[in-house]
């Protein structure tokens, strides 16, 4: 449930990324679904019926060795999604700020790689 506390802390939660990323950051929401979007990568996060949230990162595209076309690779946080709580957005934001600033593997698994004609 959304409460004026809860906004309020995710607000805060969100500074970081703003702030390190500003106007070069994007935003865009369709439902339960938020997605930010920094120079090509994004980080899909969706609320679940549980009241977890789940990230979903994708990297920008590249061309994949094997086959020689354009392909994006997808990767998930190692944990077990992010609690909609205050400590839970903080920790995904973290995420948010690592991932956009070029961390990939050991911190995130890799789940995927996709034809980016399949995009999102």
């Amino acid at each position: 449930m959304v409460t004026p506390e809860s906004v309020r802390w995710l607000a805060e939660a969100i500074t970081p990324l703003t702030s390190k990323f500003g106007d070069r950051l994007s935003l865009f929401r369709d439902g339960e679904r938020v997605q930010w979007t920094f120079e090509g990568q994004a980080a899909i996060v969706e609320l679940r019926s549980e009241g977890a949230l789940e990230a979903t990162f994708v990297d920008r595209p590249t061309v994949d060795a094997v086959s020689g076309t354009a392909a994006y690779a997808v990767y998930r946080n190692l944990g077990l999604g992010y609690a909609l709580t205050a400590e839970g957005c903080r920790r995904m934001v973290s995420d948010m700020v690592d991932f956009f600033s070029g961390v990939r593997e050991p911190r995130f698994a890799f789940v995927d790689a996709r034809a980016t004609t399949k995009r999102h």
